[in-house]
């Protein structure tokens, strides 16, 4: 074997005090109070109909003096993201959207997902901070902000934009090989977390992998006499290798990436991303993960529009009629599962995405089972946002025939305690049995027997064939246990 070639001695010098440059601020914590704050996330937090309208602001943080070392001193020739960053979650008080928008010196119409922000803590309002790490030890702070100038934001996007690279003929033969019979939806709390059977239970592919935010781990599930803590560990259920889909880049639908016990051998496989614009966290992952053996992120092209491979579809979401542009719910990827094709019966996982702005969804036929969009939300759903003048929910493949999924967390406790962000709506809950889904017995949620029931009986949802999977060998695995069927 060869021995490696050296690095030149000016280009490793040249990394070396790069490296020596940015060491000293490689922390959680800036030395001058002052952070870079990544808008990844403004969520509406009306918990009842009727009730305040409260929003919840949550950003990454990555101290000023490490963006300034290690990003915005680049030169626009450097291409690839930046390296992991020291990255702590900040979420400002529930608030009226202007409330927050003072705080942030700016207004309520200038506010958007994947802003940046200069964000100062020890004065200004209140907020929570904590650690990507667990257990989570969340901080009450003070916090203000302002957002950064027009050509900083700029360049800040430039550098955290991942390259849209996918090997097509990869991910085509990835998808091919995936056999889907059934789709386990996983009660983790509010979040989102579905992985693809095939016929003998074996694990296929996942769509979606996410957590609670740090605010609402109540929300997960108490699976054993640990409590919650066993949904992070020991993990997801990783027997046969499943690779992954991301939906969109919100920290509910990524983070066993960055939680779970067994990140490392989750993160070292062939991973599909949306072509969204990357916040800290997310390129940190990235970068991660194509550095492992055998791990490869693939960011879906936009311009694809529709990868079908197998009995895989993935469609690249557009904004659609009513949907405010920017939002990353719509702007992600959306997957449909063909489960049954000898009666061309197909299940769609929509992630957040609302259902007109997945292209040609509305014209699907054979569509028998879903999850329900953004966790129940009825946003863009319920009644249908203009110029819309019937409802976006696609017709299931028979009246009345459509099998339904809720996936939303309750703080607290089931029953009796607090729906995260008031999910699922009740315009929400009122809509889809409209459209032919969800009535009856055809319908079943991850925290409750039903939505909005409010009787105890949680757990994980099998959709599809109901062939239960077998124990994965895993003490304690809370990914093979189904109380709940939707054939």
């Amino acid at each position: 074997m060869a021995d490696p070639v050296p690095i030149p001695t000016p280009l490793y010098l040249s990394l070396d005090g790069i490296g020596k440059q940015g060491a000293r601020y490689d922390t959680d914590d800036s030395p001058s109070d002052t952070y870079y704050g990544y808008l990844s996330e403004i969520e509406n937090v009306q918990l009842e109909k009727g009730g305040p309208v409260t929003y919840s602001l949550q950003f990454e943080l990555v101290p000023f003096e490490w963006i300034e070392a290690a990003v915005m001193t680049l030169g626009d020739d450097v291409r690839e993201l930046p390296p992991p960053a020291p990255v702590t979650l900040l979420v400002f008080d529930d608030a009226p959207l202007e409330e927050l928008a003072r705080t942030l010196a700016t207004t309520p119409d200038d506010i958007a997902e994947g802003d940046w922000f200069i964000i100062t803590l020890s004065k200004g309002v209140g907020a929570t901070r904590a650690g990507i790490s667990f257990p989570v030890v969340p901080g009450v702070v003070k916090a203000i902000g302002r957002k950064v100038p027009t050509f900083d934001f700029s360049r800040l996007r430039k550098r955290y934009r991942p390259k849209l690279r996918m090997n097509v003929r990869k991910v085509r033969k990835l998808l091919a090989a995936v056999q889907p019979r059934e789709v386990g939806v996983m009660d983790v709390g509010q979040a989102s977390c579905n992985l693809i059977y095939d016929e003998n239970g074996t694990p296929q592919i996942y769509t979606d992998v996410g957590l609670p935010m740090f605010f609402n781990f109540a929300s997960l599930p108490p699976v054993n006499i640990l409590g919650n803590v066993e949904v992070i560990n020991p993990g997801p259920c990783l027997g046969n290798n499943p690779p992954g889909i991301l939906t969109h880049f919100h920290w509910d639908h990524y983070s066993m990436l960055a939680f779970a016990n067994n990140l490392a051998v989750l993160r070292n496989r062939d991973w599909i991303f949306p072509p969204q614009v990357a916040g800290p966290l997310v390129a940190g992952l990235i970068v991660a993960i194509n550095a492992t053996m055998l791990g490869q992120v693939h960011v879906f092209p936009a311009g694809l529009g529709v990868l079908a491979a197998g009995y895989v579809t993935i469609i690249a979401c557009l904004p659609g009629a009513g949907v405010v542009p920017g939002d990353l719910n719509n702007t992600g990827i959306a997957v449909v599962a063909h489960l049954d094709t000898v009666n061309n019966w197909h299940m769609l996982l929509p992630g957040d995405a609302a259902f007109q702005s997945i292209p040609g969804i509305a014209a699907y036929g054979g569509l028998r089972w879903m999850t329900a969009t953004h966790h129940g939300s009825d946003t863009n759903l319920a009644p249908p946002p203009l110029p819309l003048l019937a409802s976006p929910i696609p017709a299931p493949n028979a009246v009345n025939a459509g099998r339904l999924a809720y996936s939303y967390g309750v703080n607290g406790g089931v029953p009796g305690g607090v729906h995260c962000y008031g999910h699922p709506r009740a315009a929400a809950v009122a809509a889809y049995p409209a459209a032919g889904w969800g009535v009856g017995v055809g319908v079943a949620s991850t925290a409750e027997t039903g939505p909005n029931s409010g009787i105890g009986g949680r757990g994980n949802i099998l959709m599809a064939d109901n062939v239960i999977p077998p124990p994965c060998a895993v003490a304690n695995c809370p990914f093979h246990v189904f109380p709940k069927n939707l054939v």
